[in-house]
């Protein structure tokens, strides 16, 4: 039970930070609607000689980046208690 209470707090605060983080990433990446007449005040009708390949990170980056990031903070989580339990403070050191 101590150690499902241990795990659940950052597990949860994790959890948290992915779904921020992906809400954030998902608010960033939106794009203002294109007028109904197809084009912006102020730029020709033309369109440009180049083609533009690169639009900017796909959604799985983020992703992708969310999970390691998790895995990092709940191992680093991990590791703390183990340390914790095999190092046990003495009454007298504190």
């Amino acid at each position: 039970m101590l150690t499902t209470r241990r795990l659940t707090a950052p597990a949860l605060l994790t959890l948290t930070l992915a779904l921020a983080y992906l809400a954030t990433a998902a608010t960033a990446s939106a794009r203002q609607a294109p007028p109904a007449d197809g084009g912006y005040v102020g730029q020709p009708t033309t369109h440009p000689t180049t083609v533009v390949t690169h639009t900017g990170s796909p959604m799985w980056t983020y992703l992708v980046v969310a999970l390691a990031a998790a895995v990092l903070t709940l191992a680093l989580a991990w590791t703390v208690t183990r340390l914790r339990h095999a190092h046990p403070v003495s009454a007298s050191a504190a």
